[in-house]
């Protein structure tokens, strides 16, 4: 790692605090900038169907949320969940996805259907809030990265860190789940920035419109622990020893 990219994950560092929102006020800090971001931005819930400015559904009970606090502000500016399926049945026995995109689905062999239930796990509602997507292409995606068909070497040295924090943080809550198989639903230009920062997903379903155009993507989480650039490793470690510590 060079000084520069040290620099940047310790400047993050200084800047913003990594949280498990175990408590009901950090969930309400995690609601609410979803409900900024996903409803209020994006359009993507009805705002009437969110009281109290707060945005949440009936997976948010089962799932493991982490939010990102700036520490200047106390302000919540990122916020991630992941969602095991519940093993007592019904709809809730499957993940998001199954029950929105399962359609979608087509790998022979990642399917969520093909892999056990207490091994695998959503990572999903990764948003960062309006404030922090200031810099030119951040406010197309509701997780603060730029978005672009061609990715060069500079755009793979300046990704978003806040972006980057909540992918990491989908990868330590998941290690810490004991849950390998992660699934997402994002878009596929994403999926190839992510790619180069060492998040080696592959496609598991056809493009579908959820939310914008997404697919659903998988990833182990060793396969992300193997791959990971060392820049992003630094990022990684510190995410980790906030959650976990």
């Amino acid at each position: 790692m060079d000084e520069k990219e040290l620099s940047l994950v310790e400047h993050f560092k200084s800047f913003f605090q990594v949280l498990p929102a175990d408590s009901v006020r950090l969930r309400e800090q995690v609601f609410r900038i979803r409900y900024d971001v996903y409803c209020r931005e994006f359009g993507y819930e009805k705002e009437e169907d969110c009281p109290g400015g707060m945005e949440r559904d009936d997976y948010d009970d089962q799932s493991v949320h982490c939010l990102i606090v700036h520490r200047p502000s106390g302000q919540g500016a990122g916020c991630i969940r992941v969602v095991p399926p519940s093993l007592d049945g019904g709809t809730a026995a499957q993940i998001p996805m199954e029950q929105f995109c399962g359609h979608s689905l087509n790998h022979p062999e990642l399917h969520p259907e093909l892999l056990p239930r207490d091994n695998l796990a959503e990572v999903s509602r990764l948003a960062v809030h309006t404030q922090f997507r200031r810099r030119k292409g951040e406010s197309e995606s509701p997780i603060g990265i730029a978005i672009a068909e061609t990715i060069t070497e500079e755009q793979r040295r300046t990704f978003p860190l806040l972006g980057l924090a909540l992918f990491c943080a989908g990868t330590c809550l998941m290690g810490a789940m004991q849950r390998e198989h992660a699934f997402v639903m994002m878009e596929r230009r994403l999926a190839r920035m992510l790619q180069s920062s060492g998040f080696p997903f592959v496609q598991v379903g056809e493009p579908m419109e959820y939310h914008g155009p997404r697919a659903a993507y998988h990833v182990t989480v060793q396969a992300v622990l193997d791959s990971m650039r060392p820049d992003i490793r630094e990022l990684h470690n510190f995410v980790h020893e906030s959650l976990m510590n």
